[in-house]
């Protein structure tokens, strides 16, 4: 089957990537899955086939073999090989409103303020969804050093009114391109979304088990293009979905 895919993350998965959107024909979200590298696409399935990478926001074509479910990834599917296709971008201003619809209205993350999951809870309670559009309140960046090894993390609320904050690592390879260039410390969003604080989506997703737990992960940064007029209307759209 040929789906339309908005494409919402493209992260780093080890050597690999995590891909996934929102079907424009169904509304489902999808997690793409190859055949090469278990549980992910390889840089090459992840591309187009002229090679260019699928960024966020790129609306594409897949062909889609069978669904690959698991308890902690519902959204798993099979990619055809060789099967993306260009389609357009979605990231013009009236596109703002229609990807807020998309947002998850729930006051918590993938369903708990935890920063993951114990693996062993999913096997009999396995997720509903392990990926979800977020729209962050007060959102900070966190470079830390640790021994040597260098971690990226986005600070953050889930409305504003909130009191727990998030610290989630950050996968999405752009985000992580630019707090490369910056120096170990905590950094208004205004770094990330080139001035334009605040307005910004976050691509919400559940790792595969890592010593027992699932992690939450940041795995697409999203700044919305939109304008004085257009963000009254979104916040109508959104208060009335």
């Amino acid at each position: 089957m040929v789906d339309r895919i908005l494409c919402l993350a493209n992260s780093y998965k080890h050597d690999h990537r995590c891909m996934a959107g929102i079907s424009l024909l169904s509304k489902r979200w999808l997690r793409l899955v190859g055949r090469q590298v278990p549980g992910c696409l390889t840089i090459g399935e992840a591309s187009y086939a002229d090679g260019r990478e699928v960024r966020l926001l790129d609306v594409f074509e897949a062909e889609i073999v069978e669904t690959c479910a698991s308890h902690c990834h519902p959204e798993d599917v099979y990619l055809e090989s060789k099967s993306l296709q260009f389609v357009e971008r979605y990231d013009e201003p009236h596109h703002a409103a229609k990807l807020m619809l998309h947002v998850s209205r729930d006051q918590t993350v993938l369903d708990g303020a935890s920063d993951r999951i114990y693996g062993k809870k999913l096997v009999g309670y396995p997720m509903k969804r392990s990926i979800e559009l977020v729209k962050p309140d007060d959102l900070w960046w966190w470079i830390r050093d640790e021994a040597g090894k260098r971690k990226n993390r986005a600070l953050f609320r889930v409305g504003h009114a909130s009191r727990f904050r998030y610290d989630l690592a950050v996968t999405d390879p752009t985000c992580l391109q630019r707090l490369n260039g910056l120096k170990p410390g905590i950094y208004s969003n205004a770094i990330v979304a080139g001035g334009n604080a605040g307005r910004m989506l976050l691509t919400a997703s559940l790792s595969e088990a890592f010593e027992g737990f699932h992690y939450k992960l940041i795995a697409g940064v999203i700044p919305l293009v939109e304008t004085a007029k257009q963000e009254r209307r979104i916040a109508v759209a959104a208060a009335s979905h």
